[in-house]
């Protein structure tokens, strides 16, 4: 049965506006949104990511073409349903599938993501930089398989908009999805003031009878890992993400909440975030099971060492979320 995503609720009628520096580009008309309360579809999400099961990719795969841009190779192919799907290779595969699913139980928005162990493209291989995960049979392994379905959700071009400047300031919904991007180490906060081609924020259109515009950060594949600087950070790192948990939330001071994290784009992705906001948040993220949690992480390749190393880690941060929520205090021994 087919799933329409369940991820947006705080509704803008957000005006066209001019900024002086030609920048920002997004101009909705229709309503905007960012958040919407989810609705909880069970084990499916974890296991078969946010459209369902029903969306999984079904081989055989015919190979399209190769995308040259970008830091990961990328690979654009069609499925046995005729279903388009963006392939990336590499260490950004474990991340985005299990990232996904788990913002998408919270309520923000994600691409359907699945992880592929193995299969076969046909058709007549060009590959550049996919040479390096695609044997010239077509035969490949470990695969990030993120739909491409614009009748369903549709990715406007040029819409990257500023984590300092949108209409959801000061809203517990967009405090909510820069505590995601903290307590699953996503330090590639990059956003229109870096370029709208080197941007993770940007705007779909939603498909239904009333379309709506969402306002998103659409790429989590630099998550699992460290955060900080070039030197420190790294991506599907079970070591480092477990290391870094004691630092997320550091200090609490009155309704202030301080935080460890370090990044591109750093300030505005941790300031301002309020005891508030984490009462806000702390029901869903509390909805969330350790089940759920290691289900997620094996349907997107993660190993048993690896699951149960993330698994604790993000189990402790949301722990620590839900203390200050509680309490207004910070956790014990930071």
């Amino acid at each position: 049965m087919k799933r329409i995503i369940p991820c947006l609720v705080l509704a803008f009628a957000a005006s066209a506006e001019q900024d002086s520096t030609a920048d920002r580009v997004v101009q909705p008309v229709k309503p905007a949104v960012i958040w919407r309360a989810p609705v909880n579809i069970g084990m499916e999400n974890w296991t078969c990511g946010p459209a369902g099961c029903d969306y999984a990719p079904k081989p055989p795969f015919q190979f399209v073409k190769e995308d040259v841009e970008g830091t990961f190779p990328k690979l654009t192919v069609k499925d046995a349903k005729g279903r388009t799907w963006s392939v990336k290779f590499g260490g950004k595969v474990i991340p985005e599938c299990f990232s996904s699913r788990f913002i998408v139980a919270v309520g923000y928005l994600a691409e359907p993501s699945y992880f592929v162990s193995e299969g076969k493209l046909q058709g007549k291989l060009q590959l550049r930089r996919s040479r390096t995960f695609v044997r010239p049979d077509g035969t490949f392994r470990r695969a990030r398989f993120q739909l491409r379905d614009e009748k369903r959700i549709e990715f406007i071009k040029n819409s990257a908009w500023s984590l300092a400047d949108n209409p959801f300031r000061g809203t517990h919904e967009f405090a909510g999805l820069r505590v995601l991007l903290m307590l699953l180490s996503n330090w590639d906060a990059k956003d229109v003031r870096d370029g709208q081609g080197e941007s993770n924020t940007a705007v779909f259109r939603l498909a239904g009878a009333q379309p709506e515009l969402q306002y998103s950060f659409f790429d989590w594949g630099s998550t699992l890992g460290r955060w900080g600087g070039q030197m420190r950070r790294t991506r599907s790192d079970p070591s480092g993400y477990m290391a870094d948990t004691p630092k997320l939330i550091t200090a609490v001071y009155g309704n202030a909440v301080e935080w460890g994290f370090e990044g591109k784009n750093e300030e505005d992705v941790r300031s301002g975030i309020t005891v508030d906001d984490l009462r806000w948040l702390s029901p869903y993220l509390s909805r969330i099971t350790d089940e759920e949690i290691r289900a997620g992480l094996k349907a997107s390749g993660a190993s048993e060492r690896q699951t149960a190393c993330w698994a604790n880690a993000i189990e402790s941060r949301i722990r620590d979320i839900r203390t200050v929520a509680q309490t207004g205090r910070a956790p014990t021994g930071r």
